[in-house]
């Protein structure tokens, strides 16, 4: 069969359907797609396009990723294999590195495999959200972790904002007042929407902003133990109780705390977020917020294979994930700290055995 019978069964022209078979780009999607679907129903093969590879190409799904080093993406992956696995497609995951997010040829590479869809996890949007923006352009089925800016696509979401406010409202309620936040990346939604929900939290409180500390770090463990160095060395105002952007930066709290000679949680209390799987493997286990990144990922799979197989309502699917406190054992009333002021004002020097869990 030529490539001209197959131009005449899709009612296309010869030059189009060449197109197609030689990943060409400019092509519409829904062009493409109807060419596929004849020839896989004619069992058209030719040259190094044959029926399984065109079979192969059409089930794949690209992922752009951020940081393919963190664990919470690593566990958000996992939760979109178990879905698109089990659903016969392949997984082709893109890192898309901070410094490279202007390159052309992020999309390009991606695009030559003809994927049934994209997901794009929240950091990997590219400057300005370039990546998502070529994407709706060509019409792929698209689902992002978090709708970027302003911009209307099938997403799944968390309320970091919320979930800041919920970690910050239960270390005040644990009677801590001098509290401390340790900050994401400037450029990350994610780290503006957290450190709004606990300056929200202190006003809701009634606790003066100035007897908090914010400090702009980042997102790994390095950046929050070079943080926490400077936050807890100051010692007329170092902060019973330290929040972090995410949990990896509070294992870096973790070892701040140990090469300063702290106790967690005696002498400070630490809570994360984000709930990758590590945090109750620490000791103290760490008290957290969960923004279950498995259930994120297989939300973002499912919506997608419903966008492929058009069984998606009209408009735009959006899921929210609820944060969740989860509660372990580096967070200590403030009153059974060693360093809690006594009614008296004098310093209780007195070390409280901790209770059994």
């Amino acid at each position: 069969m030529t490539t001209s019978e197959v131009a005449r069964l899709c009612g296309l022209s010869r030059s189009t359907v060449s197109a197609v078979l030689n990943g060409k780009p400019g092509v519409r999607e829904s062009t493409r797609r109807k060419v596929l679907q004849c020839i896989r129903e004619s069992r058209y093969a030719s040259g190094m396009i044959t029926t399984a590879l065109v079979d192969e190409l059409s089930r794949i799904v690209a992922v752009l990723a951020a940081d393919l080093g963190s664990l919470f993406t690593m566990m958000t992956l996992r939760g979109i294999s178990s879905v698109l696995e089990g659903a016969g497609y392949h997984i082709l995951i893109h890192n898309v590195r901070y410094g490279d997010q202007e390159d052309p040829e992020t999309l390009a590479s991606l695009q030559a495999y003809h994927p049934a869809g994209f997901i794009i996890l929240r950091g990997a949007e590219g400057l300005d959200a370039m990546h998502v923006r070529k994407v709706i352009a060509q019409g792929i089925p698209l689902v992002t972790q978090g709708r970027p800016g302003e911009m209307m696509t099938h997403s799944v979401d968390v309320d970091n904002r919320a979930g800041m406010r919920l970690a910050t409202a239960y270390v005040i309620g644990q009677g801590h007042r001098l509290v401390g936040y340790i900050s994401g990346p400037a450029f990350s939604q994610g780290a503006k929407e957290r450190k709004l929900g606990f300056i929200e939290s202190l006003v809701e409180y009634d606790i003066p902003m100035s007897q908090a500390i914010i400090m702009d770090a980042g997102e790994t463990a390095s950046e929050g133990y070079r943080a926490a160095l400077q936050v807890l060395r100051d010692v007329g105002r170092r902060p019973t109780a330290l929040l972090c952007f995410n949990d990896m930066v509070a294992m870096g709290v973790y070892r701040a705390a140990h090469e300063l000679s702290l106790d967690i949680p005696h002498d400070l209390s630490v809570v994360g977020f984000e709930g990758i799987d590590y945090g109750a493997l620490l000791g103290p286990s760490l008290t957290t917020v969960d923004l279950f990144p498995d259930q994120q990922g297989e939300k973002m799979a499912h919506i997608l294979l419903r966008v492929i197989r058009n069984d998606a309502r009209q408009g735009f699917l959006r899921e929210w994930i609820a944060p969740k406190l989860i509660e372990r054992a580096s967070v200590r009333p403030y009153e059974e700290l060693r360093c809690a002021v006594a009614p008296n004002g004098q310093t209780n020097v007195m070390e409280t055995v901790a209770t059994p869990e």
